[in-house]
């Protein structure tokens, strides 16, 4: 009976970034514990992990899985993990990390957005998985609403920009892809953030006759990245990344910039 499941994970590759409400007049007596410290902290590792399961023992900001079994290919799917999306731990560190700095106060990021769904399509003769994502800051919203009470705390759900992922991920019978796949896979190919491609892992999943590829959506920070793995009878299950989009090098402003890429395209 084969086995399909999807893992995202988004986390800060840096070791700590900026909070700016630190920054703000007034301090903890006026913000809350939210502006204890200059630096949020961060997850401190860049390259994910080459399989799903690799990356136990590592932090997040947030994570999703959805995982189907089928009797045979074409049968009604029947998603039996469903995570939803889990938040991580947001902290605040009284200095950078590379200073000495500790963790002062911490909050659970708020879940904006947890969809997740599989679906059967015969006339392309693939199954659709679709994950959507999202989670905010919630250290802004909570420094609001020390300040301006229940007004400031809409403010502060209101402007803190969530990280965010949106996946189609289809597993097709075959190799053929049709001419209208082809060309929206194409636009989206135009300024492609993915880097899978650099990660130390297996080419394929067991196989060659068929086919997974699909869509991302993801904001440019923080880091994303989305694991297929694929269990058969008589067969090594395999896991590899299909997705990958480094945020090492970008700032926390770009959270509110998304954009939309191709995926890896993997033989199984």
């Amino acid at each position: 009976m084969p086995t399909f499941r999807v893992d995202v994970y988004a986390w800060i590759p840096q070791a700590d970034v900026p909070n700016p409400i630190a920054a703000l007049p007034g301090g903890v007596a006026r913000w809350g514990s939210g502006a204890c410290g200059p630096r949020f902290g961060g997850d401190g590792f860049t390259g994910p992990a080459n399989s799903a399961a690799g990356w136990k023992g590592k932090t997040f900001r947030a994570m999703q899985t959805l995982a189907f079994q089928v009797s045979s290919f074409g049968d009604p799917p029947n998603a039996f993990i469903d995570t939803g999306v889990v938040p991580g731990l947001t902290t605040v560190l009284t200095k950078p990390r590379s200073e000495g700095g500790t963790v002062c106060t911490s909050l659970t990021p708020t879940v904006a957005r947890s969809e997740s769904g599989v679906s059967w399509d015969s006339s392309q003769r693939w199954y659709e998985m679709n994950l959507h994502g999202s989670a905010h800051d919630p250290i802004p919203e909570a420094a609001l609403k020390f300040f301006a009470g229940k007004a400031g705390e809409q403010v502060g759900k209101l402007f803190t920009p969530d990280l965010e992922w949106r996946l189609k991920i289809r597993i097709q019978v075959g190799t053929e892809e049709s001419r209208l796949t082809r060309l929206r896979y194409g636009v989206a190919d135009l300024l492609n953030l993915d880097v899978s491609d650099r990660i130390a892992a297996p080419q394929n999943l067991g196989g060659t006759r068929n086919l997974v590829h699909g869509l991302a959506y993801v904001r440019r920070f923080p880091s994303y990245v989305v694991y297929m793995s694929i269990s058969r009878d008589g067969i090594a299950p395999q896991s590899l990344p299909i997705y990958f989009s480094d945020a090492s090098k970008r700032n926390l402003a770009e959270i509110v910039i998304g954009q939309e890429d191709a995926i890896r395209k993997i033989a199984w």
